[in-house]
């Protein structure tokens, strides 16, 4: 979509948001400084700090610390890892102001079922893919494949952001003795979904966006920036927890984020192997990516 264009819905929107908290100005005054800053479309260079490189199929998966070796000019060249950075960044521009794009407002079920959506559309454009290959159409194969990559990147985004924006680490840390005992939730299976909603049902929540919708949330549930650990700086981030070797909160999200990341990329690679065979067997993804302030 063009810039220009997405840059018009997003006033548009936050000019009827605005209208909206007319009718209220006690909410308005409350939230007001809150109010994010326009995202920008850049996707930013692959940065160690940030990103995680897994081979798919290989011995095991690693992270860049020891594989500097692997030549970081071919991932940067990867027009459909390109995609894949793409989507996990302009989702704070294209979806900004829906809950479910971002586990926001407590909007858990819409969530998953937008994580199910998007599963489905790259099983088609793989779909699309296969027959493109099969019928030597190069341009549409390198098109669908493209298409699969930025769909997984969306879902990306919305997994971390499960970690990142809902009291789920809160919840586990009260009784861990030690992080690998907070288990690794993956939304896109069944027996994720299940274990989301049994957590719904003690208290699991995630914070309130002024400007997202639809709002699920009880009453005074904490906002997305008391709550919020896409980073260290965060309020909930950079609590840290003697008990669990003085981890912050944001590094036990990452190190969670990271490992439901890796096991979505391993499950929509072994399932379109076209994916894998069209664009190799690595994979660099970015964590913790949130623009739309804090």
């Amino acid at each position: 979509m063009n810039y220009y264009l997405v840059s018009f819905y997003r006033y548009v929107a936050l000019g009827i948001i605005g209208l909206l908290f007319a009718v209220n100005p006690a909410a308005a005054q409350s939230v007001q400084s809150s109010k994010p800053p326009p995202p920008i479309l850049d996707v930013p260079e692959i940065n160690e700090k940030i990103s995680t490189l897994i081979c798919v199929d290989c011995d095991q998966p690693f992270g860049f610390d020891g594989h500097k070796e692997l030549n970081n000019d071919v991932l940067k060249e990867s027009i459909y890892l390109a995609e894949l950075r793409k989507a996990m960044y302009w989702q704070d521009i294209r979806h900004q102001f829906e809950s479910k794009a971002h586990f926001d407002n407590c909007d858990f079920d819409n969530a998953i079922a937008y994580i199910d959506e998007l599963l489905e559309q790259v099983g088609e454009y793989a779909d699309e893919a296969l027959k493109a290959k099969e019928n030597d159409d190069t341009s549409k194969l390198e098109s669908f494949v493209r298409k699969a990559f930025f769909s997984i990147g969306q879902i990306l985004h919305a997994v971390q952001d499960f970690y990142a924006h809902s009291n789920y680490i809160e919840m586990k840390v009260k009784t861990a003795s030690n992080i690998d005992e907070i288990p690794v939730i993956r939304p896109w299976t069944m027996e994720g979904k299940n274990i989301i909603s049994d957590l719904q049902k003690g208290g699991l929540i995630s914070g309130f966006v002024f400007w997202g919708f639809p709002q699920e949330c009880p009453d005074s549930t904490l906002s997305h920036s008391e709550l919020a650990k896409d980073s260290e700086s965060t309020r909930s981030g950079r609590i840290k927890l003697s008990h669990l070797e003085n981890f912050s909160q944001y590094r036990i999200a990452l190190n969670l984020a990271r490992k439901a990341s890796t096991d979505l990329i391993l499950f929509a690679m072994n399932n379109w192997p076209i994916l894998k065979s069209i664009s190799g067997p690595y994979v660099v993804f970015d964590t913790m990516v949130d623009r739309r302030g804090l």
